[in-house]
Order: C-alpha cells, then sequence, then structure tokens
C-alpha cells in the first residue's frame, strides 16, 4: 500500500515537474479547501490542471492528453522508473478515476493527501489492484489500508490509518470551520503557482517537544513570526520556490536582527572551482546580537566564544568538494583578536590558517581541489543574499542548486532554485 500510494503521489509530482505554467483556474482547489479544518497547522494545495495545458497539452478533468513530444522524453527517460512511467500512462488514460484538478495535503489530528473523484468507484478498484489489498465497508466509506473513499473524494492517510467518522465531520464543515475561512486561504489559491503552502507556525510548534525553546529563539529573531508561506514553481525546466515569514496580519514579520550582504568579491578571490559554497554575510552589529543574546542565555560561558565572534566583521565564505573532504575557507575580519579565531579554527576543526592583511584564508586537506561551478558563478547566484548556498550535484546528478536567505520589506525571504533539467530533477523527485 505504502508502495502504490508513493507512486500515485510521485506520478502527480513528475507531471509538476514535466510541465510548465499556465494561469486556468481551479475550482476543485477551493473546494478542498473546504473540508480542511480552519485549525490545520499546515497546508499545500497542488494544481495539477495547469500543468498539463501549459505545455500545449490538454485535459476534459479525467483524461490527460499530453504532446508527442513529452511523451517521447518520458517513456525514454532513465530516471523515471517504469512503475511510475506505467501510473503516468494509467492517469493520462484516465483509469485511476481521480480527477486531474488539484491536490493538498493538509495536518491536522491526523495528516492527509486528499483529492477530487470524477469515478470513485474506479479509483477503489485501481487502488485494490495496485495494492492487493481488499476494499472494506466501514459506515459508509470504502477503506483500503491507509486510503479511504467517502462520496466524490479520496484521503490517504500519511500518519496511520484514517479516521472515517473524522472525514465526515470534514466533509460537512461549514465555511467558518473549514480552511476556506483563514486568513491564509487565498495565498493556496494563487493561480499562477504549481505548489503553493501555508504553515501556522504556533500551531506546528505545537507537535515539537521543544516547541518553547524554538519559540522563544523566533521572537528574537522576528516579531510576531505567524505564518510561514511560499510556492513552487517550474521556469524553463528549472524548480524554484521561495518561503517568507509572516505576522498575524498576513504580512512580512519584521526581522530584529541587523543584515548585512554577502560581500561577492571575496568570493571571487577563491583559486579553483568547487562543488558546494556557502556565504554569509556578518557585520559588527550582527556579532553583538549574537553575543549579547547568548550572554543572556548562558552567562559567562558565552564569553569566550563571543570573543572569537568579535574577530568576524564582513563576509565568511567557505568551498568545498562534494564529500566535504576538501574546504577552503574565507574571513573578513576586524583585525582584532586574530590569534583567538585562528586558534579555535586550527584546534577544534584541524584547519591550517594564514592571514592576508584583515583576511584569513583556513584550509581543510587538499588546497588545490577544484569542483564544477567556478567562483565567479557561485558569487553571481549569491548576490544580494544575506546567507547562500551553492552546489553541484546535491539532489541529482547535473543538478545544481541556489538556496538563499534575503532582506525583503524589512522581513526576510528564502529563495531555491534546482536547475538541471526534466530528466535531473525526475530523478530527484522519484528515485
Amino acid at each position: 500500500m505504502k508502495k502504490l500510494t508513493y507512486s500515485l503521489l510521485s506520478v502527480m509530482m513528475l507531471l509538476l515537474v514535466a510541465t510548465g505554467c499556465s494561469k486556468s483556474s481551479n475550482d476543485d482547489a477551493s473546494s478542498l479547501l473546504r473540508s480542511i479544518p480552519a485549525d490545520a497547522s499546515s497546508v499545500v494545495m497542488v494544481n495539477l490542471a495547469r500543468t498539463v495545458e501549459s505545455l500545449g497539452g490538454s485535459t476534459d478533468g479525467s483524461k490527460i492528453t499530453l504532446p508527442k513530444d513529452l511523451l517521447k522524453t518520458i517513456e525514454e527517460s532513465q530516471a523515471i522508473k517504469q512503475e511510475d512511467k506505467k501510473h503516468l500512462r494509467e492517469i493520462c488514460d484516465g483509469e485511476t478515476g481521480v480527477s486531474v484538478s488539484s491536490l493538498a495535503y493538509f495536518s491536522a489530528a491526523r495528516s492527509y493527501v486528499t483529492g477530487v473523484l470524477n469515478d470513485p468507484e474506479k479509483f477503489v478498484a485501481y487502488v485494490q489492484k495496485g495494492s492487493g489489498i481488499p476494499a472494506v465497508d466501514e459506515d459508509g466509506a470504502k477503506v483500503i489500508g491507509n486510503v479511504a473513499v467517502i462520496g466524490n473524494m479520496f484521503w490517504v492517510c500519511t500518519t496511520g490509518t484514517p479516521d472515517i467518522e473524522q472525514l465526515k465531520y470534514y466533509q460537512n464543515l461549514n465555511e467558518k470551520q473549514s480552511y476556506a475561512s483563514a486568513d491564509a486561504a487565498p495565498l493556496l489559491l494563487e493561480a499562477d503557482k504549481a505548489v503553493n503552502y501555508v504553515a501556522d507556525v504556533s500551531r506546528s510548534l505545537s507537535m515539537i517537544p521543544q516547541a518553547g525553546y524554538i519559540k522563544m529563539a523566533s521572537s528574537l529573531v522576528f516579531n510576531d513570526m505567524a505564518y510561514v508561506a511560499g510556492s513552487a514553481d517550474i521556469r524553463k525546466k528549472s524548480l524554484v520556490g521561495y518561503a517568507s515569514v509572516l505576522n498575524s496580519d498576513m504580512k512580512p514579520a519584521e526581522l530584529l536582527l541587523p543584515v548585512e550582504k554577502i560581500d561577492v568579491s571575496l568570493i571571487k578571490k577563491f583559486s579553483n572551482g568547487g562543488d558546494i559554497y556557502f556565504a554569509a554575510g556578518i557585520s559588527k552589529k550582527l556579532v553583538k546580537k549574537i553575543s549579547d543574546l547568548a550572554g543572556s542565555v548562558m552567562g559567562s560561558n558565552a564569553k569566550l566564544a563571543s570573543s572569537v565572534l568579535e574577530a568576524i566583521d564582513g563576509t565568511v565564505a567557505v568551498r568545498s568538494n562534494s564529500a566535504a573532504t576538501d574546504a577552503d575557507v574565507l574571513i573578513q575580519t576586524s583585525g582584532k583578536n586574530f590569534n583567538e579565531l585562528s586558534s579555535v579554527l586550527q584546534s577544534l576543526f584541524g584547519l591550517v590558517v594564514t592571514r592576508d592583511g584583515d583576511t584569513l584564508n583556513a584550509v581543510l586537506g587538499n588546497r588545490d581541489f577544484t569542483g564544477n561551478i567556478s567562483p565567479a558563478e557561485a558569487a553571481d547566484k549569491l548576490k544580494g543574499a544575506w546567507i547562500g548556498v551553492v552546489s553541484d550535484g546535491f539532489i541529482a546528478r547535473d543538478v545544481t542548486t541556489v538556496t538563499k536567505l534575503s532582506l525583503d520589506k524589512k522581513s526576510l525571504r528564502l529563495d531555491f532554485e534546482a536547475d538541471g533539467g526534466v530528466d535531473a530533477l525526475l530523478t530527484a523527485i522519484t528515485r
């Protein structure tokens, strides 16, 4: 059953990666929101219909017609499992009974993936055949392992078995009881995105044992951190996404830390290329803020750490090979406490440290290693960021990923991009 569920979801994601974007309406998305409780801690909405149309393909809501060149690419791809190709053909032929519109994931009392069915009996037969588990009648619902069908909707329970009484309650929520009434609902219905998601910070943290410490830490970083929201999309065969922190008014939450952009000229000073680059802008103001916070929590134990940090003033840049056995570090300093900082790097991390003016260079392993990303390319991708990572082959071979945090309207924005073409991206999703 888990294997079948995985295959179905993989194929749905395959459609998202194999296709691009359009702006078609999606009434099923609104319908799904009305069956999700308003107190859900997180909701993810996946728009399937428009991704088909974006390639010049078409759907009548039951069957999918994809362009011949795309079908050829999928069939010849070595990255896609034969089982997933089979499920894709079945979805396109309408054999699953699933409405080609939207899927939703939500976490409440239990976590579910849910969608609308054009033909419930066909879907039940399809799941039974694929799983080898017979359907059981339970209080008017059809249950096949962790899959439940009630009326024209299905639920895949990702955290155990479905609670039929609970699902029936969800189906009859009124407007105020459902997520359709939530302030975050409009973010989930943006038509020009493949995936939209919202997480309620307080409700999500309530499921974590160390929630108190995390809430305290977040309050020191953001003023009124209430939601994390974002989207993912496909552009020119690249997977792109972003996330932002919102306050209770659904506006960007104010960042309480001083931010300094990465000095990309420092990255360009690396002599060779690398497979992974990391860089962060660390100003005197940020160091003082961190030192003060550490002192309030750790007391006298924070004195040594603060003394070491106070030597940093500017950008810290690192390049390494894919195995992280060789690394090259450049640190812009204030010129003070050089000995303490270099001593810590040598004794704790085994780095060989040298100095060029106010810039410190620390090396692990072979200084002359090289990788597929040039310093100039890494610098260009991290321009304007506060903290960022560029990597080659991290999520899949031939895929270059860029993840960066940047200041956005006095708040922070996380941007992500994975570039490598359809075949490489599918490897990462379906493996």
